[in-house]
């Protein structure tokens, strides 16, 4: 089975796991930097940008997504002020590279590294001033970096970064202790999205042509022993309403939170007023999907009524289709993990890798999705926020016990690489 022409293969990468050099040439601390006091060059990726792309060149993709962090440009989160210079000339050699490779940059604004002096200051993402901040960030990226980035996302995952950062405490900046606090970090993450979107449609689009979309993360459900009662079925809506939809119905639905949510969690979750409905209402202009470990794990604890975890990529595919209107769709994280102890021969991951792309393949083939490209996560091995060396992610082996941070492609990156050669054909 092939993707359609023109369909788009990538990688991707995230700032923070993959950088290392945490406080070189100027940059500040991150949120994360402080909450796993982490300081080794991790894939040393800041450094040895080159060789991730060679290791890009390799897989033979048509675009790499990566993040900017905050701040090695900014180095106090303020986008008012001088950016860092050192920071900003990174990420300009490191696009100005993708192109003269024609390779599409694909870069998020904002992957969960937070300054970590906007988070003494302001309280992060619990203070709706946070919002306006991030926007002048954006605007600053979108004019700098703007003129070669087609693809531009403004945040990944705020669902893991609202539950996991403002609610358990188990992602950075650990916040606890309050049952409003995932709500209203959900509320100021919507906004300040919604500005960057806005600032990019007014300012930039004009004559950078470029689009801009949110990447969601999403689990997927199924009723107990497959017994698809009206009542079990309204279930499983409602723990998908409870993920995915949190973010996505204001955005791609009627510009608010579902119904089933703001019932269950009423004087809890702010609410929008009416113009905030529709100027949050549509701000992406197409859909970016996160399909992985974590946000599947973080989904089992909203099946409390007896659903069933699936890695069904297809059908989280299918349900955005037949909820937004058959939106264009990016799946712009996708991918396993193993133990740390795996080496380059890492055939589970090619085993869920196959699975993966096969259920998008279907989902496109047979259900006739708008899925026009998918993002094999990740490139490196890394630092995986909270699991730290534990786990691995990478197409590319990375022994951290050695200064030099060699890249050596793995058994999935050599499959990755005929898949993407012969768009799919004969190797699912």
């Amino acid at each position: 089975m092939s993707g359609s022409v023109g369909f788009l293969w990538g990688v991707g990468s995230a700032a923070f796991p993959t950088e290392g050099s945490w406080d070189a040439d100027g940059k500040g601390e991150s949120v994360w930097d402080r909450f796993t006091r982490h300081t080794d060059p991790s894939s040393d990726s800041y450094i040895q940008w080159e060789e991730d792309l060679k290791s890009v060149q390799y897989l033979g993709v048509n675009f790499y997504a990566f993040s900017l962090s905050w701040t090695r440009i900014f180095p106090d989160g303020d986008a008012t002020g001088k950016p860092n210079p050192a920071g900003v000339q990174h990420y300009r050699r490191l696009i100005g590279k993708l192109k003269e490779l024609q390779v599409e940059p694909v870069v998020t604004l904002f992957h969960w590294d937070f300054p970590q002096v906007l988070q003494e200051h302001f309280g992060g993402w619990l203070n709706q001033s946070t919002a306006d901040v991030f926007a002048d960030y954006a605007a600053f990226c979108f004019r700098t970096f703007g003129a070669e980035v087609r693809y531009w996302i403004t945040m990944h995952n705020p669902f893991l970064l609202a539950v996991q950062g403002y609610g358990t405490g188990a992602h950075a900046p650990g916040v606890t202790g309050d049952p409003a606090d995932p709500f209203i970090a959900a509320h100021n993450l919507l906004k300040a999205h919604a500005k960057a979107w806005h600032v990019y449609d007014k300012h930039f689009r004009p004559h950078q042509n470029g689009k801009v979309s949110i990447t969601l993360g999403s689990h997927w459900v199924e009723p107990l022993h497959g017994q698809a009662t009206p009542t079990n079925v309204e279930l499983c809506q409602k723990a998908m309403e409870a993920v995915i939809g949190w973010f996505a119905e204001p955005i791609y639905g009627g510009g608010d939170y579902p119904e089933s949510l703001k019932a269950s969690h009423r004087g809890v979750i702010p609410e929008f007023s009416a113009q905030e409905r529709l100027w949050i209402k549509g701000t992406a202009d197409f859909f970016s999907l996160a399909f992985e470990r974590d946000t599947l794990r973080a989904g089992q604890g909203l099946a409390r009524f007896g659903q069933t975890v699936k890695l069904d990529l297809r059908s989280v595919l299918v349900w955005v289709q037949q909820t937004y209107g058959d939106p264009q769709v990016l799946v712009a994280e996708n991918g396993w993990f193993t133990d740390a102890s795996v080496g380059v021969e890492d055939t589970v991951n090619i085993y869920m890798m196959k699975r993966f792309i096969l259920q998008v393949m279907q989902g496109v083939c047979v259900c006739v999705l708008r899925v026009f490209g998918y993002t094999a996560w990740s490139l490196l091995d890394g630092f995986e926020w909270n699991h730290g060396y534990s786990i691995r992610r990478g197409l590319f082996y990375i022994d951290f016990s050695k200064a030099e941070r060699h890249r050596f492609p793995k058994t999935s990156a050599h499959f990755y690489r005929r898949l993407v050669r012969d768009n799919g054909v004969a190797h699912l």
